[in-house]
């Protein structure tokens, strides 16, 4: 596993991959390109489990969302246009024409936002807990979700962060808490714009706009479980599958199931469209 940085035009973007070879000789070999974008608040070290396995069928790179883990996110607002517009920065400087997409819930939205900006450049798109709210969800967490933490000289600010991250984990050991505390504090104090910009995005009309895509996935155990069904109503897909007893983090907790379910869509898309 490696990871390194491309200069933006808004700063530096960070990145995991998977495999020992530079990018370069990865690519050469005719695999096709990963890009993967994760949840927010969070970073692609989410990802970092399951990248040297996934090296073995595609050339997987896990992107940190500009403002989040190592990225930076320069001056500016962020809307969903402009996250999504990150999958093809990092295409382009690459060299490759039509990468696959990758993303987990707020990174899911990018990644189909993505392929409805450049409709039929993506090789494919696969989504893991696609969040799709109602308007009425949407206007109600712009005003109350997610408040900013405010720095505190006592620390009080650290044990709002973890009691949010219990809270929404109550299962999770105490490793991957500490995890997750680590993301919030990269993300700064005000964790939620990306989540903004999304609740103020309309899915349904990039999901006309992206075409049908290859995989929609969720688990059993996901956090948010209950909006499988409504993204299997909003997007056109190819296939959609729940997988029993996974988590909101099946990459880290199960890198061997993940990379299957990835290999196995890329794999069977290649053999049909040749």
């Amino acid at each position: 596993m490696g990871a390194g940085y491309l200069r933006a035009p808004w700063g530096l973007l960070h990145y995991r991959c998977g495999g020992d070879e530079p990018l370069a000789g990865q690519l050469e070999r005719g695999l096709p390109l990963l890009l993967m974008f994760h949840q927010s608040p969070l970073s692609s070290r989410r990802y970092r489990p399951a990248l040297d396995g996934l090296a073995r069928s595609c050339v997987p790179v896990a992107v940190d969302t500009p403002g989040y883990g190592s990225s930076e996110a320069g001056r500016g607002a962020w809307d969903v246009d402009r996250y999504a517009d990150v999958a093809w920065f990092v295409a382009d400087h690459l060299g490759v024409r039509r990468p696959w997409l990758f993303g987990r819930a707020t990174g899911a939205v990018f990644a189909l936002h993505a392929a409805a900006r450049r409709p039929g450049r993506a090789a494919g798109v696969v989504l893991h807990g696609v969040p799709v709210y109602t308007e009425r969800e949407k206007a109600d967490r712009l005003a109350t979700f997610a408040p900013p933490w405010a720095p505190d000289e006592d620390g009080d600010h650290l044990r709002w962060i973890w009691d949010r991250v219990r809270g929404e984990y109550p299962w999770a050991d105490v490793g991957l808490l500490t995890a997750l505390v680590r993301d919030y504090l990269d993300a700064g104090a005000d964790f939620a714009r990306s989540y903004r910009a999304v609740w103020r995005h309309d899915l349904h009309d990039s999901a006309r706009r992206a075409g049908p895509v290859d995989l929609l996935l969720s688990g059993s155990a996901d956090r948010i479980a209950a909006m499988h069904e409504r993204s299997v109503a909003a997007i056109g897909h190819r296939c959609a599958v729940v997988l029993p007893g996974a988590t909101d983090f099946l990459a880290e907790q199960e890198p061997d199931r993940f990379r299957a379910v990835l290999a196995d869509t890329i794999d069977q898309k290649r053999v049909t469209t040749g």
